[in-house]
Formats: C-alpha cells, sequence, structure tokens
C-alpha cells in the first residue's frame, strides 16, 4: 500500500467523481443564478436623487444667475444606492450611518472673472464625481486618507470634465465641501 504524500494519491479525498461532479455543478448553477439576479437588479431604471442645489448670492449681474450654489446632500447612501454604485463598507464606512455631503461652490472667489456657469456646473456634477471615486477605493483603503484623496480626485476629474465640456467657459468656481 502506498502511503498518503508517496505515491498517486496526493489529495484524493475517497469521494466518487460522479459526486464531485454534482457538486461542483450546483456551485455553479448557484453562481450563476446570483450573477443573474445581480444582473436583474442593476437594469432597474436609475431613481434620479432628491438633491438640492440652489442658492442665493448677494452682488453679481443684475438680473442674472446667482454665482453662489451650493448642494446638500443627506444621505449619500441612498443616492448611491438609487444610482446603482456601490460604496465601500469597510474602514470609515464599516457602520451604516447616513453620509452627509455639504457643497458651497462661488462663482465669485475664484482665480477667473466671476460668473455662474462653473458654479453651476460643479454643484450639478460634483457629486457624481465622489460617488464615482469613493467607489473605486480599494477594501482594504477606506481610511481618512484615502478618502480626502477620493475628494481631491474628484475636484481635479470634475475641473477636467468642465474644460472639456464647456471650453468656452472663462468663470472658475472656489468650492468648500464637507463629507460627513
Amino acid at each position: 500500500m502506498v502511503s498518503q504524500g508517496v505515491g498517486g494519491h496526493e489529495g484524493y479525498s475517497g469521494m466518487p467523481l460522479w459526486k464531485i461532479q454534482q457538486q461542483n455543478a450546483a456551485h455553479r448553477e448557484a453562481a450563476l443564478q446570483e450573477s443573474l439576479a445581480y444582473a436583474a437588479k442593476r437594469t432597474e431604471p436609475v431613481i434620479p436623487p432628491n438633491i438640492l442645489a440652489e442658492a442665493v448670492s448677494v452682488g453679481g449681474p443684475p438680473g442674472g444667475k446667482p454665482l453662489a450654489r451650493h448642494v446638500l446632500i443627506k444621505c449619500l447612501r441612498k443616492v448611491a444606492q438609487n444610482s446603482r454604485v456601490d460604496l465601500p463598507d469597510t474602514g470609515l464606512f464599516q457602520n451604516q450611518a447616513p453620509i452627509g455631503l455639504y457643497c458651497l461652490f462661488d462663482g465669485q472667489s475664484c482665480a477667473g472673472e466671476p460668473g455662474p456657469a462653473a458654479s453651476e456646473y460643479c454643484a450639478r456634477n460634483f457629486y457624481k464625481k465622489v460617488l464615482e471615486n469613493l467607489a473605486s477605493l480599494p477594501a482594504g483603503c477606506t481610511s481618512e486618507t484615502f478618502v480626502k484623496a477620493a475628494l481631491v480626485k474628484s475636484f481635479e476629474d470634475l475641473d477636467k470634465d468642465l474644460l472639456e465640456s464647456q471650453p468656452d467657459v472663462r468663470d472658475g468656481c472656489g468650492a468648500a465641501v464637507a463629507l460627513l
């Protein structure tokens, strides 16, 4: 008799091949059903987020658009869920408490000319960039440092998109953001 580990029986569990094939088929079927359920969930229509993007501004051109915009999102988790974006669930995101996103975009405090175009664009699109960058964080990289880096990258992505989509915009935008 050949002992375990010396010869041709390494890894042999004693289970018949037909039983192993049957278990593998069951595992494949369960994985297929889980994948189909996930895909079906993803094809449901995206619910538009309930986001307030308005502000009152003193100053600026008379009769024109206000120069400042603010965004108040009481629960970024709900917006992510309705937008079909999976936020991390480790590190800072571990407990399921609501995440608030509060932003102020000011078209007056910029390096360029004061104007409403850049601040309006930022108010309407910043939360999308934040969701995208937070969702792309690896599971082990959800500390405060990585979340700050995701916010900085959101500003960089937003700036790049604004310049690509609206090259004729000459005004700028200052921002203050709090992610709580």
